[in-house]
C-alpha cells in the first residue's frame, strides 16, 4: 500500500508482474484526476485484460452538478489520466463508451499484455500528473505566448471530428465579462440553502485528515478561517463574499479556455473531461497554472451569455483558466487506489 498517492515512480511498474498487476500501477495515475469538490466520484473493476470504470451513486452533487455533467467530466479526466500512463507504458489498447446495461457503467478500457516496446515516453506528462493543481489565487500579468497557444491547440483537432471545440479567450473585455457571469453564478448558487448545505459538507479545515473535499489551503484560507467558514457557509448567504474572491481570480487571469459541443449527452462529456486534462496537464508541464470555474456554465442560463462571448452556437461545457501564480498551495488529499476498487 503506497501511504501519498502521488508517489509514483516510472521505475517501480511491473514489467515482469502480471497485466492485473501492471493495470493497477497505471490506475494510480487516474485517481489523480480533479474532481468536482475533490469528490472523486470513480469506481474501477479489473477484469484483465479490461478495466471497467463506474461513478459512484452515493457522490453524486445534487445542487452543484444537477445534470451530473461535471461527474461525467471529473471521470473523464481519470479516463485520460489513465490512457496516458497506458500509452506510455505500452499496454493500452481500446477505450468504450458505451452505453452499457449497468447504468453506472461509464467507461471500458482494454489493455494488452506488456511486450517492453516503448510506446509514447513522455516523462514530463506523467510527472505533472503527480503534481497538478487546481491553482487558486490571483494570476500574474504575464500572457501566455501565442505559440504557446497555437502547440496546444493541436491537442485538440482530434475532438473537432466528434463536434467538441476549444475556445481561447485573451480579450480584456471578455475575461472580464466571464469573470462577472462566474460572480453571478457563484451568488445564484448560494443564495440557495440547498447549495450552502451541500457545499459545507465538502468544506474542510486546512489540518483534515479526510481524504476528500476541499482543505482550506486549497482555497487559499487562512488556518482559523479554514476552520470557521465551513460552518458559515452553511448558515449563512456569503455568495457576495466568495463571488467577489472568485471574479478577481479570473479576471486576473490571461487566458480563459472555453470546451463546447454540439452534442450534450454523456459520452460527449466523458470526451469534454479527457479533452480538459491533457489541455491542463500541458499547460502545467509548461510552467503555466489552471485554475477551473464552471459557475457561468452549471448555473441558471449564464451560459447563454458565455455563448455570445464566444460567438457559438454549442454548448459551453467547461471552463479553465490558464496563468502564472506567485505562490502554489500543496496539493488535495486522495483516497489510495484501494478505496476505489471494487469486485
Amino acid at each position: 500500500m503506497v501511504d501519498d498517492p502521488r508517489r509514483i515512480k516510472i521505475s517501480d511498474f511491473p514489467k515482469d508482474g502480471n497485466l492485473k498487476s501492471q493495470i493497477e500501477f497505471v490506475l494510480r495515475y487516474a485517481i489523480l484526476a480533479p474532481s468536482t469538490h475533490n469528490s472523486q466520484p470513480w469506481l474501477f473493476k479489473i477484469e484483465s485484460p479490461e478495466c471497467y470504470i463506474y461513478y459512484d451513486p452515493k457522490l453524486v452533487l445534487l445542487e452543484a452538478d444537477p445534470k451530473t455533467r461535471d461527474l461525467y467530466i471529473s471521470i473523464g479526466c481519470a479516463l485520460e489520466n489513465l490512457i496516458l500512463a497506458a500509452t506510455y507504458f505500452n499496454i493500452f489498447d481500446f477505450v468504450g463508451y458505451g452505453p452499457f446495461q449497468n447504468k453506472y457503467h461509464l467507461a471500458t478500457v482494454r489493455f494488452k499484455d506488456y511486450t517492453g516496446a516503448g510506446g509514447e515516453k513522455n516523462d514530463l506528462i506523467l510527472g505533472t500528473i503527480t503534481k497538478r493543481i487546481n491553482a487558486r489565487g490571483l494570476f500574474s500579468a504575464e500572457t501566455v505566448p501565442l505559440n504557446v497557444i497555437n502547440s496546444v491547440s493541436s491537442l485538440a483537432q482530434e475532438y473537432s471530428t466528434h463536434g467538441i471545440n476549444v475556445h481561447w479567450v485573451t480579450d480584456k473585455k471578455e475575461v472580464l465579462e466571464l469573470a462577472s457571469l462566474t460572480a453571478e453564478g457563484l451568488k445564484s448558487a448560494y443564495h440557495r440553502s440547498s447549495f450552502r448545505k451541500e457545499m459545507s459538507r465538502w468544506m474542510h479545515n486546512s489540518l483534515t485528515n479526510s481524504k476528500d473535499g476541499l482543505p482550506g489551503y486549497a482555497l487559499r484560507m487562512p488556518l482559523l478561517v479554514s476552520f470557521v467558514l465551513p460552518i458559515l457557509i452553511k448558515w449563512f448567504d456569503l455568495g457576495w463574499l466568495l463571488s467577489k474572491l472568485n471574479y478577481k481570480s479570473l479576471s486576473s487571469a490571461p487566458l480563459v479556455t472555453i470546451i463546447t459541443a454540439t452534442n450534450n449527452d454523456t459520452s460527449t462529456w466523458l470526451k469534454v473531461g479527457r479533452l480538459a486534462e491533457r489541455i491542463m496537464l500541458e499547460f502545467n508541464s509548461l510552467n503555466w497554472r489552471t485554475s477551473i470555474f464552471v459557475a457561468a456554465i452549471e448555473m441558471g442560463d449564464f451560459h447563454k451569455e458565455v455563448q455570445k462571448i464566444i460567438d457559438t452556437d454549442q454548448l459551453p461545457q467547461f471552463l479553465f483558466v490558464v496563468g502564472k501564480v506567485d505562490m502554489l498551495h500543496k496539493s488535495t488529499p486522495r483516497y489510495e487506489l484501494h478505496k476505489k476498487l471494487i469486485s
